[in-house]
């Protein structure tokens, strides 16, 4: 049997387990996933399946699957899979394991009937003869990986080598996991999985070494690691919108107080330059800084302490002074981006101290010996000046506040109030109660004179890609307290899912 058919019969069945899988209440089949698996998916795959639109046509869509089958078993299985024996009442779920093997998991409803199922696949050519091994019991897919499963559990890994020690001593590991040594033991998944949402994740920072090393430079107690925070996100499909909400988890002691710490670098936004910031910018960033509090954190830093000491700084210049005297809205905007792809920035930031200016030309020496000019254009103002930039540009600071852009037509318009600006956007959180804020415009984005000649490059799939990205309307970002996030994908089309939205554009793009 060709790759092609093999790829087309087990897409049939995986389709068709996913539109109508039966149910099962036990919940010990978690115990798979290893406790220091270092990202774990879960999916309520009947709420995907309703908001996606594809129950709609379900008898059709079961038909012209099994049409090509010479199998007529399979094909029977396949229009009713309740009889597979897997259930998908219950979540699946996606994870790692721990040489980051990707491995797909599902709740097994009747193992009687799952064995019969595999046996269809066999004569069908697209797995190896179901072998015991153990507890367990073991198949190979043909051209994917190893299946093994349970009475209670059905993972499949991802591998190129399925007979191999190697992945069968990863499969027994997994398969004779103990509940009490696998994640269903972990506080911050059990939070997770007990929120009703349609699509879940869970992200172990121990995962993340550059990370967790780099952020070891930013002021992080030594008796506060890293690798003991979690990231716990939820995302759900909705008429119009994608809702998304994350947040940063950890039992450790040391590392609450050091969040706590963080927060208080910064206070409500003041919505300050709001009326600065034109509504055809195509990103925006707000955010409210305590300078104090800043300096405190980044003189604990060793990375900070070094780059200072390495810099040969003006004669004079008081770095805690400057960044102390940062307080209150800190503003940035993509304003636009030319044809030759250079961006236009545009930056405010309220400042206590005239002199604040003076963090960026403090490093003169050291843009100097890079070919980068600093020269003074007015009191507590500067120009940077480069044959490698393709526009000057202007910073300083006038009536207590801070600016910085690298465009000419925004420079001259600097502290002046735009008549379309984003005290009239149509972002539903851009005036909000948060201490942060980002949004991106796809809609402005959409309008680029660049974007439209690269969809444009790629002919009528180009243009059917571009048509999906159309529905875009835009995606928001904010903060609800300390230590959770919301984030929002707003579509053109309010009133349907925005899930049966996308599955219809995807079917436009690639047939």
């Amino acid at each position: 049997m060709n790759k092609l058919k093999f790829f087309s019969h087990l897409s049939i069945l995986l389709v068709a387990v996913l539109l109508l899988g039966s149910c099962s209440k036990d919940k010990e089949y978690t115990r798979v996933i290893p406790l220091n698996a270092p990202l774990v998916i879960s999916i309520d795959v009947p709420s995907i399946i309703k908001k996606s639109g594809l129950m709609d046509n379900k008898e059709s869509i079961m038909k012209n699957m099994t049409a090509a089958l010479n199998n007529e078993k399979l094909a029977k299985l396949i229009q009713n899979p309740s009889d597979a024996g897997l259930s998908l009442e219950d979540k699946a779920y996606i994870f790692l394991a721990s040489d980051d093997a990707p491995v797909a998991l599902f709740k097994v409803s009747d193992m009687d009937k799952l064995v019969d199922a595999f046996k269809l696949m066999q004569t069908e050519g697209l797995c190896d003869e179901v072998e015991k091994s153990g507890s367990f019991s073991t198949s190979v897919l043909r051209g994917y990986g190893i299946c093994a499963f349970d009475n209670s559990s059905l993972m499949v890994m991802k591998t190129t080598n399925p007979h191999s020690l190697p992945v069968k001593e990863a499969v027994t590991k997994l398969m004779d996991q103990d509940e009490k040594v696998s994640i269903a033991v972990n506080k911050g998944f059990q939070k997770l999985i007990a929120k009703k949402s349609d699509v879940c994740l869970y992200g172990s920072f121990a995962a993340m070494p550059q990370l967790t090393s780099a952020s070891m430079m930013m002021g992080l107690p030594e008796d506060a690691d890293l690798k003991d925070m979690m990231l716990l996100a939820q995302m759900n499909f909705e008429n119009g919108k994608v809702s998304i909400e994350g947040e940063y988890y950890t039992e450790n002691e040391s590392l609450k107080k050091y969040l706590k710490e963080q927060s208080e670098m910064g206070g409500k936004i003041n919505h300050t330059f709001l009326k600065r910031i034109p509504t055809s910018s195509l990103a925006y960033l707000c955010t409210n800084v305590k300078g104090d509090k800043l300096y405190e954190m980044l003189i604990k830093s060793t990375e900070f302490k070094g780059m200072v000491k390495d810099s040969r700084l003006t004669p004079g210049f008081d770095m805690k002074k400057s960044v102390a005297s940062l307080n209150g809205d800190v503003s940035i905007a993509l304003s636009g981006i030319s044809e030759n792809g250079t961006p236009s920035l545009l930056a405010y930031a309220e400042v206590t101290d005239p002199s604040a200016a003076g963090i960026v030309y403090a490093f003169k020496k050291d843009f100097d010996e890079v070919g980068m000019a600093i020269t003074t254009t007015g009191k507590n103002e500067y120009m940077v000046k480069s044959g490698m930039l393709p526009s000057a540009i202007h910073f300083g600071v006038r009536n207590n506040y801070f600016y910085f852009t690298n465009d000419d037509n925004l420079y001259k318009n600097i502290g002046k109030d735009f008549p379309n600006s984003l005290v009239d956007a149509k972002y539903g959180y851009v005036k909000g109660d948060a201490k942060g804020y980002f949004v991106l415009d796809m809609e402005n984005v959409m309008k680029l004179p660049m974007v439209t000649k690269t969809f444009a490059q790629f002919g009528s799939q180009g243009a059917m890609a571009q048509s999906v990205f159309d529905g875009f309307s835009y995606f928001e970002a904010y903060n609800i307290d300390d230590q959770k996030s919301v984030g929002n994908i707003y579509f053109k089309n309010k009133n349907e899912n925005v899930l049966k939205q996308l599955i219809a554009g995807l079917r436009k793009v690639i047939g």
